[in-house]
């Protein structure tokens, strides 16, 4: 068994690259790290550079060098090198979503723009996905954007969790929000494949790995009963609203199916969601028949008609620009009624008779608002939101997740030939108590020496990151921001059809009347009449108002005579 080291294509066993002290820290969730020694005149290596470590022909360790420090002691000087695995670059990569704008052109088109806030558990077509898809949604976001890594092995989440807005969040933090639902989840790498292959598994799915305590140099093991869960309780809560008021509905989901929410050791989460929101836009319109043949038609809207009998009114020569039928009355008429609305003059020759005059063909015109709209009150739902439905069996998924963490501790043994990955298994301890043998309890840390072949493995609850305790698990979840309008990010919603139409069109009511040409003019008083006829004058006469000089008991006045 040999060891190489890698370095800008130049393959040469570590002895040869004057290297030492070589320490491997993998770890669940986090980024793995290697570090080694060389002596401190003696720069080998530079940042930013790719290194790989092999076990003879198959790849032990790939990373980025980071941190290149000089250390100097009474007994040491060296240069110490820290070189990070491929978690790395998603630790260094802001996750990110394509949104929907308008464009700002005149066709009033859509581009797509990503954005670091972003709809955790949402498609790019907006629909729910589990975490399994939401996992390969992130680790490709990371592939696309130049991580030297590939994706493999996606086991125990297929589960759908409840849509989470989050803000300017790394894609490992991304990772660790959606691993939070599953406590027992193991994220690691495989280092022996063509790339680096990224694997996620919860407990159940890990590979069995047994130790004899005989060959172990250090061993704890300490009982965790104060992380095991009498049950799970999640209240969703959803707040409603339409245009009757706002209220609260809740759905609650508990594992065991007979826990009470109020018993000790239980995790009661209150998770909120988008409940059911509708927005409704209405309008009252009033409106009456156009009846340009009816004299009372007329009457309504000319108040010098109404005392005048109808059988005396004659109505002739009616004119309209359109043929639509009600006029409006009252109300309003909007786009979003779909209804035809236009102001209107409507004009007209009416004869009448009275008792002191006589008309003939006078001109009336009348401008009304016309419309085909019918009296009734319309509708129109601006906006609608079905609401977020709860995840199902969410509540058995974290509680079966928190069960396998009823141990933790650490192991120490050295090896003449180390392990690949220790990560991605689950111990069980012979030669020991008989319980040992099936504890399954999951890898969190393996921390190696290669010179020495000494091996630390730490075990249990994922301290580092992970939530570990009852209160880990409610900070979690406190710290949840809820998706307010989880389809923002389309072109259906961005595109405005939430918009508010006010009305444009309202009743009018402008009328006049011309007073016409007059063939007789009659005055009548009591007994007496005064009466103007031209009908009486000859052909082609025209008489008028003419001033005449006169004098009156010595002094010069003017009269005005009727004269042609």
């Amino acid at each position: 068994m040999t060891w190489y080291l890698t370095y800008r294509g130049v393959k040469k066993p570590l002895a040869d690259w004057h290297i030492y002290d070589v320490n491997r820290r993998i770890l669940n969730q986090g980024t793995d790290t290697l570090s080694f020694k060389t002596e401190a005149n003696n720069r080998l290596f530079n940042c930013d550079e790719i290194i790989e470590i092999f076990k003879d022909e198959t790849r032990w360790f790939l990373g980025k060098i980071v941190q290149i420090p000089c250390q100097f002691s009474a007994n040491e000087e060296c240069k110490l090198y820290y070189v990070a695995g491929p978690n790395w670059y998603l630790e260094h990569l802001i996750f990110q979503q394509s949104w929907q704008y308008f464009s700002g052109t005149n066709n009033g088109g859509m581009i797509s723009i990503p954005r670091s806030l972003c709809q955790l558990g949402q498609s790019e077509t907006g629909t729910a996905i589990d975490a399994k898809n939401c996992l390969i949604s992130i680790v490709n976001y990371c592939i696309q954007h130049g991580a030297p890594l590939q994706l493999g092995k996606i086991e125990g989440f297929d589960f759908f969790f409840p849509c989470e807005t989050i803000k300017d969040c790394s894609c490992m933090e991304v990772i660790q929000k959606l691993l939070r639902w599953t406590p027992d989840a193991i994220c690691w790498f495989d280092y022996a494949t063509p790339k680096p292959t990224l694997n996620f598994s919860r407990q159940a799915f890990l590979e069995p790995m047994a130790l004899s305590i005989q060959q172990l140099s250090q061993f704890s093991l300490t009982p965790r009963n104060d992380l095991k869960l009498n049950g799970v309780v999640l209240k969703y809560e959803h707040s409603n609203s339409n245009e009757n008021g706002t209220w609260k509905t809740t759905t609650i989901d508990v594992f065991p199916k007979n826990c009470p929410s109020d018993a000790m050791n239980t995790l009661v989460l209150t998770i909120e969601l988008e409940g059911t929101h509708t927005h409704i836009q209405e309008q009252w319109v009033q409106v009456q028949p156009i009846q340009t043949d009816s004299i009372d038609w007329w009457k309504q809207h000319f108040p010098t008609l109404q005392a005048i009998p109808n059988a005396h009114i004659k109505i002739e020569s009616v004119q309209r620009s359109t043929q639509l039928p009600n006029e409006l009355f009252e109300g309003a008429i909007a786009p979003w009624m779909r209804c035809k609305a236009q102001y209107e003059t409507i004009t007209a020759k009416i004869s009448y008779k009275t008792d002191t005059a006589q008309v003939a063909y006078q001109s009336f015109a009348l401008k009304i608002c016309s419309t085909d709209a019918v009296s009734k009150t319309y509708r129109n739902c601006i906006y609608l939101s079905e609401g977020v439905k709860p995840p199902q069996d969410l509540a058995k998924i974290l509680y079966e997740s928190t069960q396998c963490l009823q141990y933790e501790g650490s192991v120490q043994f050295e090896c003449e030939e180390v392990e690949l990955a220790y990560l991605g298994k689950k111990l069980n301890f012979l030669q020991g108590e008989k319980a040992w043998e099936s504890l399954h309890v999951p890898i969190q840390e393996a921390k190696i020496h290669l010179d020495s072949g000494s091996v630390h493995l730490k075990f249990g609850a994922p301290k580092h990151l992970g939530p570990n305790d009852l209160i880990q698990l409610m900070r979690a979840n406190r710290l949840r921001t809820i998706s307010g309008d989880p389809n923002m990010r389309f072109a259906q919603r961005a595109a405005g059809q939430s918009r508010t139409y006010f009305p444009h069109l309202t009743p009018i009511i402008n009328s006049s009347c011309n007073q016409g040409t007059y063939s007789q003019l009659t005055l009548k008083s009591a007994d007496k009449t005064i009466s103007i006829d031209a009908a009486s004058l000859p052909p082609n006469t025209q008489m008028t108002l003419k001033p005449f000089d006169v004098v009156e008991s010595g002094v010069l006045k003017k009269i005005w005579l009727l004269s042609s």
